[in-house]
């Protein structure tokens, strides 16, 4: 996932265009959603013992 924050700020960087960048933000908040989700599914595993 690294490559393609990196693939896509380098596009933005380069060209100037908002399109890229604009992925570049939706890519960076699903990744934040997806380890909050993680960090909540641990938790969750903790309290239950599982």
């Amino acid at each position: 996932m690294r490559n393609m924050l990196d693939l896509t700020w380098k596009l933005f960087m380069l060209t100037g265009n908002i399109g890229p960048y604009l992925l570049l933000k939706e890519i960076e908040d699903k990744e934040e959603e997806q380890n909050q989700q993680n960090s909540e599914m641990i938790e969750l595993k903790e309290h239950t013992g599982a």
